[in-house]
């Protein structure tokens, strides 16, 4: 069993280290050299836990829609679908996720051209969340599907927005502006 605890702890260091990467240089000068001797491993230890960078980053990529699944369903266990309060929270929680984690911002950010790819299907992964959780509430509240395009379209800008604006601290990261957020949320929620 502590085998076993060794081998899951490295292979989550070796992702934790491969996001730092990412961050750092990019996506096309991304090292596995690197990540392994921030991690204090061999420079073959990337290759036992994962056949090589694309599927180290692949795996970073799952890795942090796990981190935020766990959040979201959190969220949707206490509020169900068609409460007004469950898009408020996932998208306050979207909000505080992204500026808690800075170095995950980059994962969606980056300049990826290898479209139609599992690492692009799985990046898109981290934000549709937030449209089917907007579609669910409009389903649920019996609105047409042109007033369900309308609210997940300013659902998504404010959320989007407010995560750009304080990431380049251009707004404060402050109960006062979660509060205008909330504020933002029920008006776009409104019937």
């Amino acid at each position: 069993m502590e085998e076993q605890y060794t081998v899951e702890a490295a292979r989550e260091r070796l992702i934790l280290a491969g996001i730092r990467e990412l961050e750092e240089h990019g996506l096309n000068d991304f090292s596995l050299r690197r990540v392994a001797t921030s991690c204090e491993l061999s420079c073959a230890a990337p290759y036992r836990h994962f056949r090589g960078k694309e599927e180290l980053i692949l795996e970073i990529i799952r890795y942090i829609n796990r981190q935020w699944k766990l959040l979201q369903d959190q969220i949707t266990s206490v509020f169900p679908v068609g409460d007004r309060r469950q898009p408020i929270e996932i998208g306050v929680a979207h909000i505080r996720f992204w500026i808690a984690n800075p170095n995950f911002r980059s994962i969606l950010l980056l300049d990826d051209p290898d479209i139609g790819s599992p690492r692009q299907r799985e990046r898109k992964n981290i934000t549709a969340g937030l449209g089917a959780v907007i579609s669910d509430y409009c389903k649920a509240n019996g609105m047409p599907q042109k007033r369900e395009e309308e609210i997940s379209y300013a659902y998504c800008a404010l959320i989007y927005g407010t995560v750009l604006l304080l990431g380049n601290q251009e707004l404060e990261n402050s109960d006062a502006t979660i509060a205008t957020v909330r504020a933002q949320l029920e008006r776009i929620l409104e019937e």
